[in-house]
């Protein structure tokens, strides 16, 4: 009988994990913790012999680890609730296929314009 290795989640991934842990200060032990995972399981998660963790799990580790929530996602080839939501919409398709061939600059002005409409028909949602 052959044993299956596990698939070490992705450099990116555990990259961005472990320089924000660093960052912040804590322990290993303390993000286990605080994320319900145990220690073992984070590292071995770190030392590339386990795979990617649930997305409940992705999104813990985002807030303790106070990444930029998606960021932790994008590094792990996958998209977080809120994307996964937008990404269903033929819309959102259509949106980003009509931005895909311009400059970055050009898409900074086109996420500028559109932060500044959602503050016009959601001004409750960016209050300060």
């Amino acid at each position: 009988m052959t044993i299956q290795e596990p698939t070490a989640a992705p450099d990116q991934f555990i990259r961005l994990l472990d320089r924000s842990i660093e960052k912040q200060g804590l322990s290993l032990r303390e993000v286990a913790r605080l994320a319900g995972v145990s220690i073992a399981y984070l590292s071995r998660l770190l030392s590339k012999q386990r795979g990617l963790p649930a997305k409940k799990t992705i999104e813990k580790f985002e807030k303790v680890l106070e990444i930029e929530p998606g960021r932790l996602f994008d590094a792990a080839g996958l998209h977080d609730a809120l994307a996964s939501k937008v990404f269903k919409s033929e819309g959102a398709r259509k949106f980003l296929r009509s931005i895909e061939h311009l400059s970055d600059e050009e898409r900074a002005k086109v996420l500028q314009e559109a932060v500044e409409l959602a503050k016009k028909y959601h001004p409750e949602e960016h209050e300060s």
